[in-house]
């Protein structure tokens, strides 16, 4: 098939899902263009995105020239090189009559480009923008899928009434997604069940089973913004010092909005020692963190309407065969088996987390246990190519889950 997928701003780091999901349809055969509103500006880059070279595919919707002159004399040449370019001109006058929200010159993007088999939207507000795509005539034969993540669901009520009109199906992470995307009027039957994954043969751990060692280490990996938690962990990290007879390290991965925050907390709480801010990693990154610790950590709370709807990497966690300890808020109780895996914990409960750590500091077969059962869970339900098969089923619309 021919699939255009269509997202924010591209490769970004926290969005490996996207990625792996890009990839595990390229090595099924299947061409895939991705349309991006702005390129990702950064240092680090997932290996996966130069190994598979998906930029070589990627158009920039916002890649113009600035003045008004070299935008006309890019149309121009649009015009004079496209055999289409008849259509384009009708597409500007629709554009200019109806007062439209798409400029022409971001039209010129999809100039010279097959005709699409499936048009795949990643978040709600980039479905949004294909809805006003479809409006001026463009890929009429192809089928229209919108990938709903979480946070784009925080919008009132009718923000999306044409997508849900418009748009053939939706796919959601979680049982919390999609009920999410029911409270604000997605019909139920055009709903399908599909977490986003990851390649299990990349998460694979080299210390098999942990070791039993001092510190016992712990590791939080995600955005730093409220609804993951993190002042959280660092809370459970004050408690688990004051309170237990367990020696432990620290290490928290990511950036964000907390950063500075986070950072004077751990000083003034008197973790320096203990807990060390590494910054935002790349995947490979990541992997290597949670091959040198022994439990993962993620204590998301709801944050206003907001709640961490999936987490991926508390399954790229379990893929490394790490307990993971999880809090109740959102849809991460659903990506792991409680008590077998690791362990779902009640949203703000600070002590609970600590018994769970203590729990697992003091019994080294139990992680080892934990972490071969997660391990085999995540392998049957998040396999990247698991889910792609799934996925191009729900393109051909030859599954319909009972979810």
């Amino acid at each position: 098939m021919k699939i255009a997928f269509f997202t924010g701003v591209f490769p970004v780091l926290s969005e490996t899902f996207i990625v792996n999901q890009i990839i595990a349809l390229k090595h099924s055969g299947h061409t895939v263009h991705i349309f991006a509103a702005e390129k990702f500006i950064g240092d680090k880059i997932h290996n996966e995105v130069n190994e598979n070279e998906l930029l070589k595919d990627t158009f920039y919707l916002n890649e113009m020239p600035s003045s008004r002159l070299g935008k006309i004399r890019m149309l121009l040449r649009a015009l004079i090189k496209n055999p289409s370019g008849k259509n384009l001109l009708t597409l500007y006058n629709t554009v200019f009559k109806n007062k439209g929200k798409l400029s022409v010159y971001e039209l010129i993007h999809y100039l010279n480009k097959p005709e699409y088999d499936v048009l795949h939207a990643h978040f709600g507000i980039n479905g949004n923008y294909v809805t006003e795509l479809g409006k001026l005539g463009l890929f009429k034969q192809a089928k229209f899928i919108t990938t709903f993540h979480g946070y784009d669901l925080v919008v009132e009520k009718n923000f999306y009434k044409q997508l849900f009109n418009t748009c053939d199906l939706f796919t959601a992470n979680t049982l919390y997604t999609k009920q999410k995307l029911m409270d604000i009027g997605c019909p139920e039957n055009k709903i399908h069940l599909l977490p986003v994954g990851l390649d299990t043969a990349l998460f694979s751990r080299k210390n098999v089973g942990g070791k039993d060692h001092h510190p016992f280490n712990l590791l939080f990996a995600g955005r730093l913004i409220a609804l993951k938690g993190p002042v959280l962990f660092v809370e459970i990290c004050k408690k688990l010092k004051q309170n237990s007879s367990v020696a432990f390290k620290a290490v928290i991965a990511g950036d964000g909005e907390l950063y500075n925050e986070l950072n004077a907390l751990i000083k003034n709480s008197g973790l320096s020692d203990e807990i060390e801010m590494v910054g935002e990693q790349t995947q490979d990154q990541i992997i290597e963190l949670m091959n040198n610790a022994d439990v993962f950590i993620l204590p998301g709370i709801i944050n206003g309407n907001r709640a961490e709807a999936q987490g991926l990497v508390i399954q790229e966690a379990q893929a490394m065969e790490l307990p993971v300890i999880v809090s109740d808020a959102g849809g991460m109780k659903y990506g792991l088996i409680d008590g077998q895996t690791g362990y779902v914990v009640n949203e703000n409960d600070i002590d609970g987390f600590v018994k769970k750590i203590e729990l697992l500091a003091q019994d080294i077969d139990l992680r080892k246990r934990m972490g071969k059962k997660g391990r085999k869970y995540v392998e049957e339900n998040y396999d990247s190519k698991i889910l792609n098969k799934k996925l191009v089923s729900i393109y051909y619309g030859n599954e319909r889950e009972m979810n």
